[in-house]
């Protein structure tokens, strides 16, 4: 099935324009991007059925069952274990080039069946529409993960309690209706990250390894070269969907890595894989393979 819509999905790119982490904590901080006029095509792929509603009476728990972030769901069927591991995560999700995301990442896997790649995707409850949630069910089938970036992209730090647990609560209850999770891994708006937050905060907050600065205005060869001048087993590196050198460098970097003996996957797939636990709270720069 995941193969078939591989090959849809790729038929649909080239009729478009085809644009195409021992763990440790810490906290970054980070100029926030400017904002966009976002304009969205219309998808020819037909919608995987969505979750039902939860029941209106339904309350999310306030306290969770363990500390320890749960990926017993988490397919890492595809990982070549042999290989080093290393996340791309894209913030600001689902904009305007992540379309082009997926197809560059479709393409690429249809030539490495046995070493496919995948990302995690931090989004935006702002960006959600009818077309753009078809789209990130559709990231759910190509087995890429979605994660929480708040509703609104604010410097939490200035919001009250009430107020930080609205923006992350927005979103977690519209992503649970895709992929069926009550909860998805955070990443803070700007990285910034106080003790409110991380009491707050239900899950394991990601900050990251590598910063692109894709948002900026470089160029995808100076994206592609940041990345690869400090890529390691385990790095977690940031970039941004919106922005077409992101998607230039994305097509460089998938080849080159798995040439290089790396393996791209998401942040649940390599913490797993890697068997470095990560802790509801906790803040992560990366995911490093822990002795088993």
């Amino acid at each position: 099935m995941k193969n078939c819509i591989f090959k849809r999905f790729i038929l649909f790119s080239c009729i478009t324009p085809f644009l195409f982490c021992g763990c440790q904590n810490a906290a970054n901080t980070q100029t926030p991007p400017p904002e966009e006029e976002h304009i969205y095509p219309v998808l020819p792929i037909p919608a995987p059925r969505e979750l039902p509603d939860p029941p209106a009476t339904e309350q999310t728990p306030s306290t969770p069952v363990s500390d320890i972030w749960d990926v017993s769901d988490v397919d890492i069927s595809y990982i070549d274990q042999s290989r080093k591991l290393i996340s791309f995560t894209f913030d600001d999700a689902p904009s305007k080039t992540f379309e082009n995301i997926l197809a560059v990442f479709a393409a690429y896997n249809e030539t490495h069946e046995t070493c496919k790649a995948t990302a995690t995707f931090f989004c935006n409850g702002h960006f959600f529409n009818a077309h753009t949630l078809h789209s990130l069910r559709l990231a759910h089938t190509l087995n890429m993960e979605l994660g929480n970036h708040t509703f609104s992209h604010p410097n939490l730090s200035k919001l009250s309690e009430s107020e930080i647990q609205s923006e992350i609560d927005s979103v977690d209850k519209r992503l649970q209706k895709i992929d069926g999770k009550p909860r998805h891994l955070f990443r803070a708006p700007f990285g910034r990250i106080d003790e409110r937050v991380k009491q707050i905060v239900q899950t394991p907050i990601i900050d990251w390894t590598i910063d692109t600065l894709d948002w900026t205005g470089v160029s995808a060869q100076e994206i592609y070269d940041v990345v690869w001048t400090n890529k390691y087993a385990g790095a977690i590196v940031l970039m941004h969907d919106g922005y077409e050198n992101t998607v230039d460098a994305l097509k460089l970097l998938l080849p080159d890595l798995y040439a290089a003996g790396y393996q791209v996957a998401s942040v649940s797939a390599m913490s797993k894989a890697h068997a470095c636990p990560l802790r509801r709270g906790g803040v992560y720069i990366r995911a490093r393979k822990q002795k088993i």
